[in-house]
């Protein structure tokens, strides 16, 4: 999944530069510390993708998450939030994330 998402975004860029440059700066100022930390927007965006229900966002931001030494107690806990604002849906989301966590 990780690897689909770094080919397409390749080939965005490729093929757009200037839109895929304006989002990328984008990206990068949204998950730069400021009040809340990179971590915590990390966390927030894991819970908006089991929300939105986007495997492709669970992932990134697994993955990022992973890096940031986030651990899998407190993944959990956004998934539960997950769950609780977002019923079986969340639930079934983070049934991915149980699955990623040792893939990545």
């Amino acid at each position: 999944m990780l690897a689909q998402i770094e080919q397409g975004k390749k080939f965005l860029q490729g093929a757009m530069p200037a839109v895929m440059e304006k989002f990328n700066d984008l990206h990068d100022a949204v998950f730069q510390d400021g009040a809340l930390s990179t971590k915590e927007k990390r966390f927030i965006g894991l819970g908006m993708a089991l929300a939105l229900k986007c495997d492709f966002c669970i992932a990134v931001h697994l993955k990022a998450l992973k890096a940031l030494g986030a651990s899998l107690e407190e993944v959990l806990e956004v998934c539960s939030v997950a769950m609780m604002m977002h019923g079986g849906p969340g639930m079934a989301y983070s049934t991915l994330v149980v699955k990623l966590w040792d893939e990545i």
